[in-house]
């Protein structure tokens, strides 16, 4: 015989809405720290998630290795024997994956070129 497992709507009791659905409740304390999600909800200067902010967090960009080796015109090994003798762009890893700002690029290239230009001054023309 084959069995029957049905519940009962009954069996379960129901809580009772307390106030109907689109119909704004009096905000908990335990859920205060919701209404900075609200974005009618004025904030002040400098407040966090105020554009300022907002403009203040915004990431650098950066590069993955290939991308960055794409970029110079040289291998990833390149890259990779520069950086395991200290003479490397500064990079970090997210995961498993070496990424590099461009602002610390663009500082370890700046630095290259005058690294260079002291080993090799140009004459005076």
């Amino acid at each position: 015989m084959a069995s029957q497992h049905l519940v009962s709507t009954n069996a379960v009791p129901h809580r009772a809405v307390s106030a109907p659905l689109g119909c704004a409740r009096a905000r908990s304390t335990r859920l205060a720290h919701l209404g900075v999600m609200d974005p009618s909800t004025p904030r002040p200067a400098g407040a966090p998630g105020s554009s300022e902010r907002r403009l203040e967090r915004r990431l650098d960009p950066v590069l993955t290795l290939a991308e960055l080796a794409a970029e110079l015109g040289v291998s990833v090994q390149a890259l990779y024997d520069l950086r395991s003798q200290g003479r490397g762009p500064r990079g970090f890893r997210v995961g498993r994956v070496l990424r590099f700002r461009v602002s610390e690029v663009q500082a370890w290239l700046a630095q290259l070129e005058a690294d260079d230009a002291a080993r090799h001054p140009h004459p005076a023309r």
